[in-house]
């Protein structure tokens, strides 16, 4: 299907640089440094979609080049262990590793010391909460510097309180609008979190 619509696609922005490493406990991130930066900017640590259970470095390849460029960031995409192979928290855990990493190498990253921004979309969206929230548990909060949550995933529709749901209604209303149909959803919370 890609190759079948890829000529519609715009080329990636080669204006940013990219530099894909393998950091502590063989987890991969990619670092994308955009064109002029001299520094003095918090890193910017981005979780890429996926439901937990699918994507990859390329999946917000273009997006992390467009964000980059635009707020003149370094950011430090992760490749965090996916779903099924992996249970929760392994993604999370790959997450905190990474931030843990972009922190001790501000000096390398040409960022400012001791600050960071969490971001992500969809899953990613979500595990921007949870990593923020692990991180303030480890004694890291001072060094977050903002959240950039993009569309979250944040809560299963079985955990909103009987006295919300009549609010909670997205499911339901597009449960067949979009590639994320209600029982896919179902499907991503259940291999990430079920036993």
């Amino acid at each position: 299907m890609v190759a079948k619509f890829s000529q519609h696609f715009a080329a990636p922005d080669e204006t940013v640089k990219t530099e894909d490493k393998q950091i502590d406990n063989g987890l991969m991130v990619r670092i994308y440094t955009p064109p002029g930066y001299s520094g003095g900017k918090p890193v910017f640590v981005y979780i890429h979609a996926g439901g937990w259970a699918m994507g990859d470095l390329n999946m917000d390849d273009a997006p992390c080049r467009v964000m980059s460029k635009g707020a003149g960031v370094v950011i430090v995409s992760v490749d965090y262990r996916l779903a099924p192979a992996h249970k929760y928290p392994a993604g999370l855990d790959d997450c905190v590793t990474a931030y843990k990493w972009a922190l001790d190498n501000e000096k390398t990253l040409n960022c400012t010391p001791n600050q960071a921004i969490i971001g992500g979309a969809s899953a990613g969206g979500g595990s921007t909460f949870g990593l923020a929230l692990r991180l303030i548990d480890e004694g890291y909060g001072s060094a977050i510097k903002g959240l950039v949550s993009q569309i979250p995933v944040t809560v299963h529709p079985d955990a909103v309180p009987s006295d919300l749901k009549s609010k909670y209604t997205s499911y339901k209303e597009h449960a067949e609008h979009t590639v994320n149909t209600e029982s896919a959803m179902r499907g991503f919370f259940g291999i990430q979190f079920l036993p």
